[in-house]
């Protein structure tokens, strides 16, 4: 009997090690499920913005010191400019009610236009 009595004190000791490592790991998948979810909320933002079509993603090309820039899904020619902050002026000009994403085109001209972003940015935030 005293067996018994052991054996059924060992099981629910073992239950209660594998309910806790339980709720610990479904404590620590939820804390990654909210990381990645903030990880990728700027992205499904982007896309709720280009399905409702206020963001237009721009394919760039390079023609001697201008950049040209046309709608990646349309192909239609949206604006132009020497940097960053022309585009945008120019993009803005045309399309006050829209946003913008770089999206694809000239690899060397995509890089240098986000890298010009990120040190217009910056500068601005350093202000």
């Amino acid at each position: 009997m005293e067996t018994i009595v052991e054996f059924a004190i060992w099981m629910a000791w073992l239950a209660f090690v594998i309910m806790a490592a339980e709720i610990v790991l479904k404590t620590y998948l939820l804390v990654k499920s909210v990381r990645r979810q903030s990880e990728l909320q700027p992205v499904m933002d982007y896309a709720e913005h280009a399905a409702a079509g206020n963001l237009v993603l721009l394919t760039v090309e390079v023609d001697c010191d201008q950049y040209l820039c046309y709608n990646a899904v349309t192909q239609e020619f949206v604006c132009q400019g020497a940097d960053i902050t022309e585009i945008a002026h120019r993009f803005r000009d045309r399309f006050p009610d829209k946003m913008v994403a770089i999206f694809n085109g000239d690899t060397a001209a995509v890089a240098t236009l986000k890298q010009q972003f990120r040190t217009r940015h910056e500068n601005l935030n350093l202000q």
